[in-house]
C-alpha cells in the first residue's frame, strides 16, 4: 500500500470515529452555538472537514 492509500484510509477511519453513534450522543444536547443546534452543527463541521480533507488528499503531490 503506498503513502496515498493509507493517508485515505486512515481519513476513512477517521470519519468513522467521527460519526460513530455513541460519539454523536455527546453533542445531542440541549443548547444552541450562535442559534444553530449543537448536533447538526457538529455533524456539518465534521462532513466539511472530511471533504476538504479528501480533497487536499487527493491532490497528491500537486501541492
Amino acid at each position: 500500500m503506498n503513502k496515498s492509500s493509507r493517508r485515505l484510509a486512515a481519513l476513512f477511519v477517521l470519519g468513522i470515529a467521527a460519526l460513530y453513534p455513541p460519539l454523536l450522543g455527546a453533542f445531542n444536547r440541549p443548547g444552541s452555538f450562535l442559534g444553530i443546534p449543537i448536533l447538526p452543527l457538529y455533524l456539518f463541521t465534521a462532513w466539511v472537514m472530511l471533504v476538504v480533507i479528501s480533497w487536499i488528499l487527493g491532490r497528491g503531490d500537486e501541492l
